[in-house]
């Protein structure tokens, strides 16, 4: 308390001049229509731009929030649509309109990543309790992630494009001519698409996607689209992939697993041991 007194005295003659300012100023406006009129519009003007700000501000805050709202009603709509085509496969009309129904989609969120390493790894909040299982897939709303490496009760680890270690079967939607994407341990935002054959028609632009084969990733999931197009080898391509997931602000996610993808390793494995006995 003494020290507000000693601070009042100390300043006392400007915080006189201040209060007979405002006083001053508050009987022009009351008293003089044209200075009250300007007053009020501008008074209105600055409160309404405050209000505005605040709003942007508030709903910039809630956006995360819709964005994981959006996440998990696409998750959900996406496992609805192979419940209704299962349903539909015994329906011979409906051929024309077959998808995929083997997968199944959870929704899930980053909680740490690196982007900037030749090793690059992200953790997910999603483990085996809620149903993730090692080399499940992992894409975005923009486009491929990865895949899951290792998972514990809680977290699981996802081998994203962006690890050197990582090779992904892709192809390039417009001829389906496919190959395989490797990142080159350098600018996190670009890949590789390899072996695919010199006489192929590719664009600057054109899309490639997953192949399907791996029974990993569903067919068709974007990877990127096609940045350059390197023709000085003899034999194959060197097609530069812009990827279409952005690493530095990757945040919601979804987790894919198929459903049968035992059931055809092991056959697949079975086929090829027979063959390897039969040589």
């Amino acid at each position: 308390m003494k020290n507000i007194i000693k601070l009042i005295l100390r300043y006392h003659f400007t915080i006189i001049f201040i209060l007979l300012e405002f006083v001053a100023f508050s009987l022009i406006v009351e008293h003089n229509r044209y200075q009250r009129t300007i007053f009020s519009t501008y008074t209105s003007t600055f409160f309404f731009n405050l209000s505005s700000q605040v709003k942007e501000i508030r709903g910039y805050f809630e956006l995360r929030q819709e964005n994981r709202k959006l996440v998990e009603e696409n998750t959900i709509l996406r496992n609805k649509i192979g419940v209704l085509t299962d349903q539909l496969e015994e329906v011979p009309v409906w051929d024309s309109l077959h998808t995929d129904s083997n997968y199944h989609f959870y929704s899930g969120k980053t909680i740490n990543a690196t982007y900037n390493k030749t090793k690059n790894y992200i953790t997910l909040n999603r483990g085996t309790e809620e149903g993730i299982l090692q080399e499940m897939a992992v894409t975005s709303i923009d486009g491929v992630v990865g895949i899951i490496q290792n998972v514990s009760n809680h977290h699981s680890i996802v081998l994203p494009l962006v690890n050197t270690n990582l090779r992904v079967s892709a192809k390039i939607r417009k001829n389906g001519y496919y190959g395989s994407l490797q990142w080159d341990g350098k600018d996190y935002r670009y890949s590789y698409l390899n072996d695919i054959p010199f006489h192929v028609n590719v664009e600057q632009g054109d899309t490639i996607v997953t192949s399907g084969f791996t029974s990993i990733f569903p067919e068709g999931e974007v990877i990127g689209f096609v940045e350059t197009v390197d023709r000085e080898t003899a034999n194959f391509l060197t097609i530069k992939v812009k990827l279409a997931t952005d690493f530095r602000k990757l945040s919601n996610v979804y987790i894919i697993g198929h459903r049968r993808k035992e059931e055809k390793r092991e056959l697949e494995t079975a086929a090829y041991d027979q063959m390897q006995n039969n040589e």
